[in-house]
């Protein structure tokens, strides 16, 4: 959808850098009120088109001229022969805002307008030689690999991303480690997954992430949940190593062994069990770990996400 489009690519934070006019705002804002109705293009003229937004048709006129010689909007005349102002116009935005011709400096993008709520005071300092630091955040002075787990966290579920994307997520990982506690970005992204467009808009909505984040999770403490799972991770990972160090006495087999090692190394074991567990019955030397076990695993769809647990009815 080209509307979809021009929201991804941050289309409102462009359009709020663009520097218009009031008249030109106004008629922008009228478009994109219409494209969330599926309407992508309004017929009308001139003069009712400048009653719709409150402005003088000599000022609607000149605004128009602007958006259309800036490719911002695009209109099409009928009724050429009709006087000025009652001619109709088939007017729509133009989605693709790299299109547009912007005013301002060629080098400032989409992801200058994102508005961060606040920057992490600990051990900020200026990096003036960026060539041999190409590894680490320009403000942070040690290497931070977390932007990385970020990254990956973020691309999960998601197989029909291009080169541009990734590059842009990259960009938006490593300011999310600079401006957030690394420990709730992860929670947050691997929650949300998919419902996430762009780590750009995480960013600059935040607050409201958080505040849809307590309201599924009924406000549970996230280091505390975290932690929890990074405990039961860990008491899977002993009771799998223990079973690997015994694979001679138990007679495990190949692909027995081959389940216990990709448990034991994948980093979410717990949700890797839920899938064994399934094909159990070609496992017969593993029935009596997958009793002992079993309550550890976490079911989970096949994109991933945990399935929630109905509260209990009274």
């Amino acid at each position: 959808m080209p509307f979809q489009t021009f929201m991804t690519e941050s289309g409102f934070k462009v359009l709020a850098m663009a520097r218009l006019g009031s008249c030109e705002y106004s008629i922008c804002l009228y478009l994109l009120n219409c494209a969330v109705s599926n309407m992508h293009e309004l017929i009308t003229t001139e003069k009712e088109f400048a009653s719709l937004v409150g402005e003088q048709e000599e000022v609607l006129h000149a605004a128009m001229q602007n958006l259309i010689d800036r490719n911002i909007v695009h209109v099409k005349v009928h009724d050429s022969g009709q006087p000025k102002g009652r001619q109709s116009l088939r007017i729509g935005l133009q989605y693709n805002i790299h299109l547009w011709q912007l005013n301002f400096d060629k080098d400032v993008t989409s992801h200058d307008a994102v508005l961060f709520p606040f920057k992490r005071e600990s051990n900020v300092r200026y990096l003036h030689d960026r060539e041999h630091q190409s590894d680490i955040t320009p403000t942070i002075k040690h290497p931070l690999p977390t932007w990385k787990r970020i990254l990956e966290a973020f691309m999960e579920g998601r197989d029909d991303v291009n080169d541009q994307e990734i590059l842009n997520a990259e960009r938006d990982a490593k300011i999310l480690v600079d401006t957030h506690p690394v420990d709730q970005v992860l929670i947050v992204v691997r929650h949300f997954g998919t419902r996430i467009p762009t780590l750009s808009l995480l960013a600059s909505a935040w607050h409201h992430y958080q505040t849809l984040f307590e309201e599924e999770t009924e406000k549970v403490d996230i280091l505390e949940a975290r932690h929890k799972h990074i405990e039961l991770d860990h008491r899977l990972r002993d009771s799998v190593e223990l079973l690997l160090q015994q694979k001679q006495e138990k007679n495990l087999s190949d692909e027995e062994i081959g389940v216990l090692e990709m448990l034991f190394n994948h980093r979410h074991p717990r949700r890797q069990l839920f899938w064994a567990y399934q094909s159990r019955g070609r496992y017969p030397h593993l029935t009596e770990f997958f009793a002992q076990n079993s309550f550890l695993m976490l079911p989970v769809t096949s994109s991933g996400t945990i399935f929630k647990k109905k509260p209990h009815q009274d």
